[in-house]
């Protein structure tokens, strides 16, 4: 009786000891989100799962052989020296500084999608107008994208829009630019809920002088719009916004290549 009581005993222990520990580590593994800081993202949630990522996952969009895809120029407006325009609201933000932010993300997306890129510049270095056009040839490249923000005196400007170099005698080119353009901004407006501007004809000298390819340059919303330029500041917009490129870019390729069948 004596040993059946010692082994009653030391069993009760034993389960009472299991069940503490299993609350400890329930207590340890228990996740307390810290509030978020002004520099770091907020903590995640459940529905954050539908947030876009950077680059994008793999089985977004199916990838195809890197040979299979064209090349494409991607153009940071301004840099250096050259500004371009700057938000009204302080701290100040300069439109080169976000030119280049969203051509990275771009390019990350793009790449992801199996394209090949190049960027006209890569870090806060000034290229004049013609260098990029000549560069954007010199690579054979087979479409342009130029990045930019817009400003306008009035604070209430707002919204994306796309341009294309309207040519009579680049027909072709013509068409192809301004497809291209309908299909970015079109995505770009699913993504980001944005005013659209429209797909206008524009005589800028990127788009102009790049000849040998399909090109487009986009404004992607009013730096001195204050609402607009609050949206512009949060990574998570930018992204939506870059990757509504990206989509609007891979569908006229697609489109183009069932054209062709």
């Amino acid at each position: 009786m004596t040993r059946l009581f010692l082994r009653f005993c030391l069993t009760l222990l034993l389960m009472l000891g299991l069940t503490n520990c299993a609350r400890e580590t329930i207590i340890v593994q228990e996740v307390v989100c810290p509030q978020p800081y002004a520099v770091a993202p907020p903590c995640p949630s459940p529905s954050d799962k539908n947030l876009v990522s950077v680059p994008p996952k793999a089985t977004a969009i199916k990838p195809r052989p890197i040979s299979d895809k064209p090349l494409i120029i991607i153009d940071p407006g301004h840099g250096g020296k050259d500004l371009g325009a700057v938000s009204l609201s302080k701290p100040v933000y300069q439109e080169k500084n976000l030119n280049l932010a969203s051509a990275r993300l771009l390019e990350g997306f793009l790449k992801n999608q199996g394209y090949r890129t190049i960027m006209t510049r890569s870090d806060d270095s000034f290229l004049t107008l013609e260098e990029r056009a000549e560069l954007a040839k010199a690579k054979k490249g087979q479409l342009f994208i130029s990045i930019h923000y817009n400003s306008a005196p009035s604070r209430n400007a707002e919204g994306i829009e796309v341009f294309y170099f309207d040519s009579d005698k680049e027909k072709e080119r013509t068409q192809d630019s301004k497809a291209m353009a309908q299909a970015v901004l079109d995505k770009v407006i699913a993504a980001t809920g944005a005013a659209s501007r429209g797909v206008k004809h524009g005589n800028y000298s990127v788009i102009r002088n790049t000849t040998s390819m399909p090109a487009i340059l986009i404004e992607g919303g009013f730096m001195t719009n204050e609402k607009e330029m609050e949206k512009l500041k949060d990574p998570q917009y930018l992204k939506k916004l870059t990757l509504g490129m990206a989509q609007g870019i891979d569908q006229y390729v697609q489109s183009k290549r069932k054209e062709k069948k």
